[in-house]
């Protein structure tokens, strides 16, 4: 990991980075759901809004949207007939850039030909190394800090915060999502030592209220709370007491709407756009794969570490009275399933375990048995060869959970949606 190559690659590209607007998003979870705000509130204000994001559910295409449409395979194909030949020759070379190297490039590529006004850039892994971190952002932000990729980024929140707050910049306004207190102290040294004004959310300036359905998710209503001094960037609207709709059902989506407002606006005030207007611009929004519901009531997740997974786990208990469920699961050999069994028991009454069918190594499903096993799991467990199995096994069937990966729910995504639908949000 380094910045070094996609440096080189960039620079033999023009440097397209150098005419675009980012705001450049880390976190452990809900860095994507935040980009996802951003992006449509700020195409419901009429701008041109690029999205980068990873991984992809179906296709290569999601990581490269403009105004919530994937880039067309045309134009996917030039890109990369346009940037092959650079990274042959830097191979020659002995720079041997990464597939996520050469992907952000070419998102920074599109996204500069096409003159986007600005552009959700969502970190891969970290922030520190990451290669994302090589652009010049308008603003940063850290959604929030958790156990994940300890092989890379440490093994404690402390040292996780550390890699995450490598995004921050020189004199570049950082926001801040709910975190430990020993992980906001970490970059609260970073963005003190790089002269970055650093603001985080306040529970005080949003009030949420979840429409309750034991059949269904539902998403959370908001709006302002009408307290003095509750606005950090002035603006000359009145917005208190207006009611808005945030359709994202998962319990720590509040914290994420806080993250994307105070963000929001920052960047009203800088760019002199309506609050109002941006946040009445996300009512229909849709993020594919979060804590979904599908057309047959199968609730659908791409939760892979243990606090995405544990508030996967308070939502349902939350929305469906302490329901138990069947849990299909999946996960790449990188995963804890160790860790991630013992907190979806707490909702399970069946576990089927399956494999991925991804390029990415994962665990078989006998071996994610034995992990159950040597753990104590006391739910019944059983094993399919293939998510589809499951999926017809449990055909009919109320109560059913897809979860573990990522790569699982986008798996799953295909058997209710076309990849158009999927790529196009």
């Amino acid at each position: 990991m380094g910045l070094e190559q996609v440096s080189i690659l960039l620079n033999n590209l023009g440097n397209p980075e150098k005419t675009l607007n980012f705001i450049h998003v880390a976190g452990t979870n809900g860095k994507g759901s935040v980009c996802a705000i951003l992006a449509s509130a700020l195409k419901g204000l009429g701008y041109k809004v690029g999205f980068y994001s990873s991984p992809h559910l179906v296709s290569l295409r999601e990581r490269f949207r403009i105004n919530g449409e994937g880039i067309s395979r045309k134009n996917l194909a030039e890109l990369i007939d346009y940037t092959w030949p650079l990274v042959e020759r830097l191979y020659s070379k002995d720079i041997r850039l990464t597939f996520f190297e050469v992907t952000v490039s070419m998102a920074a590529l599109y996204f500069a030909r096409e003159k986007c006004d600005f552009v959700l850039w969502e970190t891969g892994l970290g922030g520190r190394l990451d290669s994302t971190t090589v652009v010049s952002p308008i603003v940063t932000a850290i959604t929030g800090i958790g156990l994940d990729h300890e092989k890379y980024l440490g093994d404690t929140e402390e040292k996780i915060a550390f890699e995450k707050a490598g995004i921050i910049k020189k004199n570049i306004p950082v926001f801040v999502g709910k975190m430990s207190a020993s992980a906001f102290r970490v970059i609260k040294k970073v963005a003190k030592e790089k002269t970055a004004p650093l603001f985080n959310i306040d529970e005080k300036i949003l009030s949420f209220r979840k429409e309750v359905d034991e059949t269904s998710l539902k998403g959370w209503h908001f709006s302002k709370i009408n307290r003095k001094n509750q606005v950090y960037f002035k603006t000359s609207e009145k917005e208190n007491n207006n009611n808005y709709y945030l359709p994202f059902p998962g319990e720590a989506q509040p914290d994420n709407m806080r993250l994307a407002h105070i963000i929001l606006e920052f960047l009203s005030k800088k760019f002199n756009f309506s609050l109002k207007t941006a946040l009445e611009s996300i009512r229909n929004l849709k993020w594919y794969g979060r804590i979904q519901q599908l057309s047959d009531g199968k609730i659908l997740d791409g939760a892979h570490n243990p606090q995405g997974i544990s508030s996967l786990v308070k939502t349902l208990q939350n929305s469906f009275n302490h329901q138990k469920f069947t849990i299909i699961f999946g996960c790449l050999e990188e995963r804890n399933p160790e860790k991630a069994i013992p907190i979806l028991s707490q909702i399970a009454k069946h576990f089927i375990f399956v494999p991925i069918d991804s390029s990415r190594p994962c665990f078989l499903p006998e071996k994610i048995l034995d992990i159950a096993n040597k753990i104590g799991c006391i739910t019944p467990c059983s094993v399919m060869s293939s998510l589809k199995g499951a999926l017809e096994l449990t055909k009919n069937k109320r109560n059913i959970l897809i979860t573990g990966s990522l790569y699982l729910a986008g798996e799953a995504l295909l058997d209710y949606y076309s990849k158009e639908e999927i790529i196009n949000i």
